[in-house]
């Protein structure tokens, strides 16, 4: 029987699950059951159950909570990335582990891992469409160049196979719940449309932007100041409820420019319509950082 390298409280492991769950936890750093729970349960009360374990386990931790009606936010242990790492044949350095949440704007940080949880999701739901990478804000900024003064929240990678090759789209992911002025969405857009006509940004050499809001009313706003920054004819926008729960791949974006003009305007726009740059040569796609998260099909981490 496989089991962890330490004494525990009479916990078992349960495989691959629980190794799917330490992974995915230790790329996204802090995860809520609420958030994350359709991965791998059927509800969060069985989601409550098996994270429990997971810490009786040694290999998540509770965080401390400010108050008893918030919710709880898990982290990989120090031990866990470890035996995360080595059972799952990544680098350590691909995971990370957290010891409090103060830090972190809970609120956004929640935002993105459920759309997250969404692409993964709907990447079961449509196995010809591929997650290649989803690379979080912690891992972009030692990546971030010296004349680069934009971090995103995330940058995502599709890919779907075609007969010449592979066709892949990149979004870069700005998360939005409404802490930021519509101000600092003008300069975000400008600098990002400063970025664009120099062309490769984090390694990327084509992209367009997504700002994932709250609400409606906050989309038109954060389109119309992308647009007046200058990134209305590359920059999207779609409310958070839409994009989630294995609905990521609808058609329930909007191109900025269109809603700024037009504030009526249904979405249109799915984030795999774009599906449409060729990958000449099988060399020029990199090893994924997410290539061993639960997979499309089976939920397996894939080495």
């Amino acid at each position: 029987m496989i089991s962890v390298p330490w004494r525990t409280s009479g916990a078992r492991l349960q495989l691959p699950r629980d190794l799917e769950i330490a992974y995915v936890a230790g790329r996204m750093g802090l995860v809520a059951i609420a958030d994350v729970f359709p991965i791998w349960y059927g509800s969060p009360h069985t989601c409550r159950f098996g994270f429990g374990r997971l810490v009786r386990l040694g290999l998540l931790r509770r965080l401390p909570r400010p108050n008893v009606i918030s919710p709880a936010w898990f982290s990989l242990t120090g031990r866990g990335l470890v035996w995360t790492a080595e059972r799952a044949g990544c680098d350590e350095h691909e995971l990370r582990t957290v010891a409090s949440s103060r830090d972190f704007t809970l609120g956004s940080l929640s935002l993105r891992n459920r759309f997250w949880t969404s692409l993964i999701l709907s990447s079961r739901r449509c196995p010809e469409i591929c997650l290649d990478r989803f690379s979080p804000e912690w891992e972009l900024r030692p990546m971030r160049p010296a004349d680069v003064h934009v971090v995103p929240d995330a940058i995502v990678s599709l890919s779907r196979p075609v007969v010449t090759g592979e066709r892949r789209c990149v979004w870069i992911v700005e998360v939005d719940n409404t802490t930021e002025r519509i101000a600092v969405w003008r300069r975000k857009a400008a600098q990002y449309a400063e970025l664009r006509s120099r062309g490769r940004l984090y390694g990327y050499p084509d992209w367009r932007l997504l700002a994932i809001v709250p609400s409606l009313r906050r989309a038109r706003s954060v389109s119309a100041a992308v647009s007046e920054g200058g990134g209305g004819a590359f920059g999207y926008v779609g409310v958070a409820n839409t994009l989630e729960a294995g609905q990521a791949f609808e058609p329930v974006v909007w191109l900025c420019s269109e809603l700024a003009n037009a504030p009526d305007a249904q979405p249109t726009v799915s984030l795999t319509e774009k599906l449409t740059e060729p990958i000449a040569r099988a060399d020029q796609r990199d090893r994924s950082t997410v290539d061993r998260s639960p997979s499309a099909e089976t939920g397996a981490i894939t080495p």
